[in-house]
């Protein structure tokens, strides 16, 4: 069984508990951050817990952990869920409890969660995937929260679409990104994604490093309109890594096969993740 981090103790998943007076509960009001271990060992770990800190910021938790702390927490955690060794790692920093349910009283509560990575289709990468767009932008984009209503709706009505994920589209017609993923497109040869208005992830900044001996890239507003004309389109996430996107909506993109770019940066992003575990 696995074992969880909860406000400072170390306890079967099955006895993890907080209080039902704590903000996360009542109000939704918290900030996560997810990783993946490769064969043990946290992946690009010290990005996410950077954008941890930094969505607790967003959201004006203060936090009495320092990112060196919190760090220590989680390696601790993942000692004592040795039988996992592809993992992912879940770090829940809440509003904690108060007492008016609403105010924030400066006790926010820190939870790890460890539990047996999930796997994704071999289609998703060898066929490619089909995502809808959907009027919508995240309230606080610049941070990881909790509250995730509208986005489970959103999978909802894509799922109920036959697609894996919806994309996130503004007032000004400019797709931002899915709800679990960021966006990706190819117009010869000079990769484009969104940068404003998005929850900027790791496995973006990822590819964006991988890419910059590839292609010219530009980040900037992609309209709907153009990214249905785009070359190759995809998206990116801690577990999906990159997964070609060959139908947006009810449009095919080019030959509505994953693209040879969006392969290529696929087979890089692999071998990276097979470096890193190689080292352990």
């Amino acid at each position: 069984m696995e074992v969880y981090y909860v406000d400072g103790e170390f306890v079967p998943k099955d006895q993890a508990v907080i209080p039902v007076n704590d903000l996360a509960i009542l109000r939704g009001l918290g900030v996560f951050d997810l990783i993946r271990t490769l064969n043990g060992r946290p992946y690009f770990f010290k990005e996410h817990i950077d954008r941890l800190m930094q969505s607790a910021r967003q959201t004006g938790l203060h936090l009495p952990w320092n990112q060196t702390q919190i760090e220590d927490i989680v390696l601790q955690t993942l000692e004592k869920n040795p039988h996992l060794s592809d993992a992912n790692i879940r770090i829940v920093i809440t509003g904690g409890s108060s007492t008016d349910f609403m105010t924030f009283q400066e006790q926010p509560r820190l939870i790890v969660l460890i539990t047996p990575m999930k796997r994704y289709p071999s289609e998703w990468y060898e066929k490619g995937v089909k995502v809808i767009t959907i009027q919508q932008e995240r309230d606080l984009p610049d941070a990881k929260s909790i509250s995730y209503i509208s986005a489970a709706l959103a999978l909802k009505q894509a799922h109920d679409e036959k697609a894996i994920e919806a994309l996130y589209v503004n007032r000004n017609t400019e797709v931002l990104e899915g709800t679990t993923s960021n966006l990706f497109a190819l117009f010869n040869q000079t990769l484009v994604t969104p940068e404003a208005g998005i929850l900027k992830g790791v496995t973006r900044q990822a590819v964006l490093n991988i890419a910059r001996d590839l292609y010219a890239i530009e980040q900037r507003p992609i309209k709907l309109d153009e990214l249905l004309q785009a070359d190759e389109v995809f998206i990116t996430g801690t577990n999906k890594g990159v997964v070609p996107v060959v139908q947006v909506d009810t449009t095919i993109i080019n030959t509505g096969r994953p693209g040879k770019n969006t392969l290529t940066l696929l087979a890089h992003l692999t071998r990276h993740a097979e470096g890193f575990r190689e080292q352990a």
